[in-house]
Order: structure tokens, then C-alpha cells, then sequence
């Protein structure tokens, strides 16, 4: 068997789950795709504060796509929070918490990372002619405003 990775992007909204098989060299299959709507800045996210209601979805949403990256027998798992992971006072304790049920320790990433890696993102599935063009990520805690060519 091909080494297995997994990417979890944990955003406001939505936590996203990404399991691929590498097949050598540059060449890769995907083998899941999911997301599952968690809401971490229900009600309270401009004070900083994922509510209970919203904590506990996300905390589910990750018991999830763990049994899912079992499931697919991933030896290398990679895990990302944003903006509400960034900005909510009890962060750590959500961040706490994944690590104690998955051992799954999540980065943080700022909001010029995760403006570039829409950048990559995009660039990866649209066909962009040598001219510049703009990027808006709307996300649930954060925008993204991204101007850029097909070189950078």
C-alpha cells in the first residue's frame, strides 16, 4: 500500500477533511473529500468566546473524521485552524481537547498563510491565463482579498 495522508482544515464553519494516497513522484488519488458544517463562531465569536453548543459540534465533527482517517489507515495526518481557532479566548481548550481524544496536534495558521494557500489552491483547479486576477475567500470568521498573477 501507498503511504496515506490526511488534511484537516478546521474553519469557522465548516471542518474539512481531506485523505489522499500517494502513488510516487508528484502523482496522488484522492480517497475522501468531506466536510462537516461545525459553526465554531455561532452567537459569540466577536467576543471571542466559541460557545458550548458550537465547541461540542466541533468536537464531534472531529471524532468524525477520526474514525474516517482510521478507517482509511492514514499514517500521516496534518491539521490547520483558522481564523476562529485564532482569535476565540477558549481556543486552546478546543485545541486541548482534539489533542486528548486523536493525539492530533492542530497549527494555527495566520491569515497571510491561509491567504496564500488559497492562492495554491485556486491556481491548482482553474485554468488561469498569464494576467492578473482576484481571489475572495469569504470565510465564516475571516475574508480573504487575495490579487495575484499566475506566477504569484
Amino acid at each position: 500500500m501507498n503511504k496515506r495522508i490526511a488534511i484537516l482544515d478546521l474553519g469557522t464553519n465548516t471542518f474539512n477533511l481531506l485523505i489522499a494516497e500517494l502513488l510516487g513522484g508528484e502523482n496522488y488519488k484522492i480517497l475522501v473529500n468531506q466536510k462537516l458544517p461545525v459553526k465554531l463562531g455561532e452567537k459569540r465569536i466577536n467576543s471571542g468566546k466559541i460557545i458550548s453548543v458550537a465547541f461540542n459540534r466541533g468536537i464531534e465533527a472531529i471524532k468524525s473524521h477520526f474514525t474516517t482517517i482510521k478507517k482509511y489507515q492514514v499514517q500521516d495526518i496534518k491539521a490547520y485552524g483558522t481564523s476562529a481557532l485564532r482569535t476565540a479566548k477558549n481556543g486552546e481548550k478546543f485545541l486541548a481537547e482534539i489533542r486528548i481524544i486523536t493525539g492530533i496536534t492542530v497549527e494555527i495558521i495566520s491569515g497571510d498563510l491561509e491567504a496564500e494557500l488559497i492562492y495554491f489552491g485556486v491556481r491548482q483547479t482553474l485554468n488561469l491565463k498569464n494576467e492578473k486576477f482576484v481571489i475572495l475567500d469569504i470565510g465564516g470568521g475571516s475574508n480573504e482579498f487575495i490579487l495575484a498573477n499566475i506566477r504569484e
